[in-house]
């Protein structure tokens, strides 16, 4: 497999995972802010800011990381596809 392909999904997972994460902070702030206050609140508002940043920052690298058309692999990745589709990546000649 193409490492650009590799990257691109591990980043994406990252992306993911920073954005599931920023939003059980934002839960968690709103659930114990009546129980323990601003100050619990205010830290848990915190870490989901700081999360979406991190989300921000890791999907703007996976842009320069990501498979571009046909010039880092993506042209394979789509001819395997059709082939295992139709059984063959040939084109009709009209």
């Amino acid at each position: 497999m193409n490492p650009r392909i590799t990257w691109h999904r591990a980043l994406v997972t990252v992306v993911v995972v920073f954005l599931v994460l920023a939003v059980g902070f934002y839960v968690a702030s709103v659930v114990l802010a009546p129980a323990d206050g601003r100050n619990v609140a205010g830290l848990f508002v915190g870490w989901a800011m700081f999360a979406v940043i991190a989300a921000i920052v890791v999907g703007i690298i996976d842009f320069f990381v990501r498979p571009l058309g046909g010039r880092s692999g993506d042209a394979e990745v789509i001819a395997a596809a059709e082939e295992a589709r139709t059984g063959s990546t040939r084109t009709q000649n009209r």
